[in-house]
């Protein structure tokens, strides 16, 4: 009986990788305990958290049931994972980008359920999504499985909404600072016919008028004040709400699992500044609202035994409109100046269409227990048409209508071997096909002609692979893989509003080496210890580089020859029973320039320099404490701790006389939780960056100060 234990303990130990949330005895997570005992999962099968961690790919999964109660969206659950770092613009609904390992924006890829996020649009992306979607997170580091079937480069984030076969209805209701107001609501109802019906709304509200720290301009001299002060946003209301509706049937014998989903979202933003501070706005605006229908079919044992299909398919229908007309110039204090023209930025009653359709086809095959053979293919294809009701002779030029289209197909076949419980390897191909179609500025002066230009582009990649379980808790991981990244839609054409695209991007390609040791040990019973250690090894050529236009503060982007990244990931973390658990996590990334000359011959300044506006050094640590029966029986009230950390980074090249650092960045957030009623009422209050530190992530942009929230949630599971 001793042994079980342990194994009990363990298992517990694997589903909170990431520190739990405070109420993980109570609430959904132990009324679903209820329905299925402990000794009955351990015993009969692994849980999918365990089989993803067991692979030969440096993954992270988290199970994101256990942050049902604070009121983080998808992106900040993942800001506190080790090699992780969420980059923000502003506040609530901000563009966001993901930074893995040093690879940031679209050099990390985003799956929901394995099919690619980027054609679903702005209004429905990671920073805007709760937490409340996800049952877990899976975070590749490096090399990324062929069942995602996509061009992943630094990375890959899959967030995965298997839907529960249970009754479930969740719903819940924060309200904070700066006027925040957010709110969701999930239900789920299965029939005993296998009919099934899953639906999610969330909205998301803020004023966003937070302080920040910059210099005012004055509107009669146009010169900027020689030193920062302290403004009040004025002009950067979001809101946005989106449902997302899956019908379908589970456990029929022409399918495991068919299932339609439609996903729609709408957003509104005011946009506050460009990609410099300084420059502020006090009219312009977007809006987005996209349509997603989709289908899923999954069927195990496909004539055959042990052949297993996946099939999923996605159309996406997304309308941006930008809107600005104003003929002022404003400061940070309101005030504005009429122009002689009109725009605050470039004149545009801007409108575009993108549509994007995705197909993906999985198959895997086990002829016995050693052996597994997987094939994937993804086929995408983008097409934006642009309108401007502000277009004119003098505002326009001959690229605003042209054509804009992206085709994209990646093909992945792997073979793993499995010869015991103690080890496998595994080895992978894949073949990468591109096609083209935009404007090309083709003129060698300042004064630009454009033209419709095609391009074609085919290449392969590989790699391979291996576990080892030593025994004793302990894991190593090795992998290795030659890997491509197709430039994205936003990276070739822009975003017709503050970033400009270049259709002459040539994909990326990387070295990617990954090593990584880890164990998880339980002790007397009652203590669970974990550690994991990474390195981290990139060689990348044609790295694509956002850049900033520091005049008007626009956003372009460049390939840039050739960027090294050797690194380390370091995590720990100690349970006691289910009472107390305290945990952190380092990561440090060495990422330099590696292109010697530039385009002429001449040689570089900035050469073996770190890439500018990247974070080098950062991490995490948290620590939770939870009180059971304190009020009354079956009740728990619990208390939480995390403390965020960045070091100093320079913003430009150090080399070139780069004398604007990005300080450090020191933030600590508490957490109160109570829940009751066996779990099914839960109140939480946050307190987020109560020393109000000055936060910065991009390009100086600041972030939020102190602010506070409470959230209301109410869950019932059958």
């Amino acid at each position: 009986m001793s042994i079980l234990k342990k194994i009990l303990f363990l298992h517990l130990f694997l589903c909170r990788m990431i520190l739990p949330a405070p109420a993980q005895s109570t609430g959904q997570d132990s009324q679903e305990s209820k329905e299925t005992p402990l000794d009955e999962v351990v015993i009969v099968a692994k849980s999918p958290l365990q089989r993803v961690r067991e692979s030969s790919f440096n993954v992270v999964a988290v199970d994101a049931r256990a942050l049902r109660n604070t009121s983080l969206d998808l992106s900040h659950a993942l800001d506190r994972i080790s090699g992780v770092k969420i980059r923000e613009t502003g506040g609530v609904g901000s563009p966001s980008q993901l930074s893995l390992n040093g690879f940031s924006g679209r050099h990390v890829k985003i799956f929901m359920d394995g099919m690619p996020m980027e054609g679903f649009g702005s209004s429905f992306r990671l920073s805007n999504i709760p937490v409340h979607v996800a049952e877990r997170i899976e975070v590749y580091k490096g090399v990324v499985p062929v069942e995602l079937g996509s061009d992943a480069l630094g990375g890959a984030i899959n967030i995965v909404t298997v839907p529960s076969r249970r009754t479930f209805l969740d719903a819940s209701y924060a309200f904070g600072s700066f006027n925040t107001h957010k709110s969701n609501l999930s239900f789920g109802h299965t029939l005993r016919n296998g009919l099934f019906l899953r639906l999610n709304l969330y909205r998301n509200f803020s004023d966003n008028n937070y302080r920040v720290k910059t210099r005012l301009l004055d509107l009669e001299t146009n010169a900027y004040s020689p030193d920062d002060r302290w403004f009040r946003r004025f002009h950067d209301n979001y809101h946005n709400e989106a449902a997302i509706v899956r019908l379908g049937v589970v456990r029929k014998p022409w399918a495991d699992r068919l299932q339609a989903e439609l996903t729609v979202s709408h957003e509104k933003q005011d946009i506050q500044h460009a990609n410099l501070m300084k420059i502020v706005y006090g009219g312009r605006e977007r809006k987005a609202r996209s349509i997603v229908p989709a289908l899923f079919y999954e069927k195990r044992n496909l004539f055959v035994e042990q052949l297993n299909l996946r099939l999923s398919a996605n159309y996406s229908f997304s309308r941006n409109n930008n809107t600005d007309t104003l003929a002022r110039q404003y400061n940070w204090l309101g005030q504005y100046r009429h122009k002689g023209f009109k725009g605050e930025g470039q004149y545009t009653m801007g409108e575009y269409d993108n549509r994007q359709a995705s197909v993906s086809a999985g198959l895997n095959y086990r002829p016995g227990p050693r052996h597994l053979f997987s094939f994937n293919n993804l086929y995408a294809r983008f097409n934006r048409k642009a309108t401007d009701a502000a277009a004119n002779s003098e505002t326009s030029t001959a690229a605003t209508f042209m054509r804009r289209t992206n085709a994209k197909n990646v093909a992945g076949v792997s073979y793993r071997f499995e010869p015991s419980k103690r080890w496998n390897v595994s080895a992978f191909a894949k073949r990468y096909d591109v096609t083209v179609r935009g404007p090309v500025n083709v003129s060698a002066t300042s004064t630009a002609v454009y033209e419709e230009q095609y391009r074609r582009f085919g290449t392969n990649g590989y790699g391979a692979g291996a576990t080892v379980l030593p025994g004793a808790g302990w894991q190593l991981k090795a992998s290795f893989e030659q890997a491509y990244r197709l430039p994205s839609e936003n990276e070739l054409f822009g975003d017709e509003a503050l970033e400009t695209g270049d259709a002459r991007l040539k994909p990326e390609n990387s070295r990617n080496v990954n090593l990584n040791i880890s164990c998880e040990r339980v002790f007397r019973k009652v203590h669970s210890v974990y550690f994991d250690a990474g390195l981290v090894y990139r060689h990348t050529r044609d790295y694509i580089r956002r850049r900033i236009e520091q005049r008007y503060g626009g956003a372009f982007y460049t390939n840039h020859g050739q960027v090294r990244n050797r690194g380390v990931d370091l995590e720990a973390r100690y349970f006691y029973r289910e009472r107390f658990s305290v945990g952190g996590n380092l990561t440090y990334q060495d990422i330099r320039n590696r292109e010697r000359y530039s385009a002429d011959g001449r040689e570089l300044i900035y050469f073996r320099d770190r890439m500018p506006n990247v974070p080098y050094l950062f991490g995490n640590a948290e620590a939770n404490y939870r009180f059971d029966n304190c009020f009354g029986k079956d009740d728990a009230l619990s208390f939480g701790y995390n403390l965020r950390y960045v070091h100093s980074f320079f913003r430009d090249w150090e080399s070139e006389g780069g004398d604007i650092v990005i300080p450090r960045q020191l933030s600590h957030d508490l957490s109160l939780l109570y829940s009751f009623r066996n779990g099914r009422y839960h109140i939480a209050v946050e307190a987020l960056n109560i020393a109000d530190e000055i936060l910065y992530d991009n390009y100086s942009l600041q972030k939020p100060g102190r602010s506070f929230s409470v959230k209301f949630r109410y869950s019932f599971y059958r």
